[in-house]
């Protein structure tokens, strides 16, 4: 079936289940992978190899949100243009696009493997801690110009309809990664960088992968003449952008809390920290693949006119996040103690208070993240760069910044209660950003 008779004529319920389950399943095999990763990391080398893994993998997500500003960005376009029929337009920015991320992410690659010692050190690690940051940072830098590019073609893989191909590329990704981490911590005795080393490898193959089979011409974009076209770039940029502050501002505020936790409570704080962010890999990959699966359905309905359409699936968004959100929120504020002890030595009693105490207060972020998260991506779907943007930077930076001088006194307990309260603020002002939308009837008007 064409990806466009697929999204636009498809029963609305059918369409919702086969993107969002699919989707859902394919991204919860990458959830198991990242949450297995702290805990394989832990059981073969420590929790200070755990620590060191978190201090590196803010810069990470950094330097991958540069291939999702590009990704992200000129997905929301290349759905709209298929929507429209413009298959070749949308073609020739599906191959600008790959090209832009391999380019700028091979010079991010060599920026960063320089500079890498001053960015761990900057976070105040020492020592061990430092000495297998590092390693564990350069690993991942050596391999970014390939591993980049999977993220990438798995947004233009669900634009193209393939959404099982989407599903069974991200489950094989995730157990080749578990397997060679295992091989490589388990059998080989590596250090960290084993674990790196692992995704990497698994990652390069993926993005190998999907260039054989778009380069094989069977789908909707295929690869053509690269042009420049400024029109199409800042578009792209203009899409891509929410996310990739986002992206940003979250490591950005990252970085900075792992300092305040270094300073206030050591490495157990760290760790409490990353055992939180392992739950939410756990949850966010399965907001990702529920709501943003139906991104390019929006889209592609937003492009052809079908605004009635494009409104159910919002709606159908709206109901799977705050589904996903509800039992997250019910699982991690009953079942503390049991998450923590996956991470965390059980006879390490003041490390299991502290991370019992900060998985309680977290879980109240998911009672409004499921609104906050869902307007941020049906808005881009929308093409409403700016109000999607707003919503991401309150959530990730504005809030999060503000509330670090709010709670200040509170020394740990204040971190802790710095994102549920931020989310809470990032909800109304999405909230309000939708109603003055809708009053104003601009919400589906193209151009606005």
């Amino acid at each position: 079936m064409l990806s466009k008779e697929f999204f636009c004529e498809s029963k609305i319920s059918k369409l919702f289940f086969r993107l969002a389950i699919l989707g859902a399943i394919g991204m919860l095999a990458s959830a198991i992978y990242q949450t297995l990763d702290g805990v394989i990391v832990s059981y073969f080398l420590g929790e200070t190899s755990f620590a060191a893994l978190n201090i590196a993998f803010p810069y990470i997500i950094i330097l991958y949100a540069v291939a999702d500003l590009i990704g992200v960005g000129s997905s929301v376009i290349i759905a709209i243009k298929l929507g429209e029929n413009q298959t070749k337009e949308a073609s020739t920015i599906f191959t600008n696009s790959i090209l832009t991320i391999l380019v700028l992410e091979s010079i991010l690659a060599v920026i960063f493997y320089f500079t890498a010692p001053y960015l761990i050190k900057i976070m105040g690690a020492e020592g061990e801690l430092f000495d297998l940051a590092t390693s564990f940072l350069r690993t991942y830098i050596i391999f970014l110009p390939l591993t980049s590019l999977t993220f990438a073609f798995d947004n233009y893989l669900r634009i193209s309809g393939k959404i099982k191909t989407s599903m069974f590329l991200n489950i094989a990704v995730s157990i080749l990664i578990v397997g060679l981490e295992c091989l490589f911590l388990g059998v080989f005795k590596l250090p960290l960088y084993g674990s790196a080393l692992a995704a990497s490898i698994a990652f390069t193959l993926s993005t190998i992968f999907s260039f054989i089979y778009f380069a094989s011409g069977k789908l909707a974009l295929k690869f053509k003449k690269p042009s420049f076209d400024f029109k199409s770039y800042w578009s792209t940029i203009k899409n891509g952008l929410p996310v990739f502050l986002s992206n940003i501002a979250g490591r950005v505020m990252a970085i900075v809390l792992n300092i305040l936790l270094l300073k206030e409570g050591g490495e157990n704080a760290v760790n409490a920290y990353g055992v939180i962010m392992a739950i939410d890999a756990f949850t966010l990959p399965l907001l990702y693949g529920m709501v943003d699966s139906l991104q390019p359905a929006i889209g592609f309905n937003y492009g052809a006119g079908k605004i009635k359409r494009a409104k159910t699936l919002i709606k159908y968004a709206y109901i799977a996040a705050f589904t996903i959100c509800a039992v997250s929120f019910v699982l991690t504020i009953s079942l503390p103690s049991q998450l923590a002890s996956i991470f965390i030595d059980t006879a390490n009693l003041s490390a299991m208070d502290l991370t019992k105490t900060c998985i309680f207060i977290y879980s109240f972020t998911y009672l409004t993240r499921w609104v906050c998260f869902t307007a941020q991506s049906t808005l881009s779907s929308l093409e409403k760069p700016i109000s999607s943007l707003t919503i991401s930077l309150v959530v990730s930076f504005i809030g999060p910044m503000a509330l670090i001088g709010v709670f200040y006194h509170l020394d740990l307990l204040g971190i802790w209660l710095n994102m549920p309260v931020a989310n809470l603020i990032a909800t109304i002002t999405a909230i309000t950003i939708i109603l003055v939308k809708v009053k104003r009837q601009t919400l589906f008007r193209k151009n606005n």
